[in-house]
């Protein structure tokens, strides 16, 4: 019975440990300054926090440690193992981050540039649709011209035809009275009634 309660007491133990949430250990270090090259020296500063900008003006190989110079002037030794030549993590990470945020501006500019040029080309595009669909109806319009001067043509050479017609038709019809009518004056003076 014993070993129950001990092992269900084990697995509740377990099941909330690993329900606990990630734990993480800080990065801030703090470097201490030291009036002379040893840990005997005297604490000038009880630790510059890492990312803190330094000037290096002295290293000292074998001792470990190198002389420095803070932006508040402030002169000390500090071991080599808290310099670097790079920054910290978290310097890069706001750097990063502030070139994130600038990279993300000129995103949406660019963005919106595109836009404004879509809108561009896009009344361009349409602008040439509409242009060749001119086009197409101008050469549609230029064929039905020359169709109806075509046709006017024709029509006044026809108009003329039918003048001539009439012009020959008249000259029959002339020359057919023109022999009838004395034939009818001769027939009436020959018909006694006068």
């Amino acid at each position: 019975m014993l070993r129950y309660v001990v092992t269900a007491l084990a697995v509740f133990m377990s099941a909330s440990l690993l329900a606990q949430p990630n734990q993480y250990i800080t990065d801030k270090l703090y470097a201490p300054v030291r009036s002379e090259k040893s840990e005997k020296g005297k604490t000038l500063h009880n630790g510059l926090e890492s990312g803190t900008t330094i000037e290096v003006l002295e290293r000292d190989e074998t001792s470990g440690y190198a002389r420095i110079r803070t932006g508040d002037n402030l002169e000390g030794w500090i071991r080599l193992q808290y310099i670097s030549d790079s920054p910290v993590a978290g310097v890069q990470l706001e750097q990063a981050n502030a070139q994130i945020a600038e990279l993300m501006s000129q995103k949406l500019q660019l963005e919106e540039q595109l836009t404004s040029i879509k809108q561009i080309c896009s009344s361009q595009i349409d602008a040439h649709e509409r242009n060749i669909e001119l086009v197409k109806q101008n050469q549609l319009l230029i064929s039905e011209k020359e169709v109806l001067q075509t046709d006017n043509e024709r029509l006044k050479d026809r108009n003329s035809q039918t003048w001539f017609l009439y012009g020959g038709l008249m000259v029959v019809l002339s020359s057919i009275m023109a022999a009838l009518l004395p034939r009818i004056g001769k027939k009436r003076r020959n018909d006694g009634w006068r």
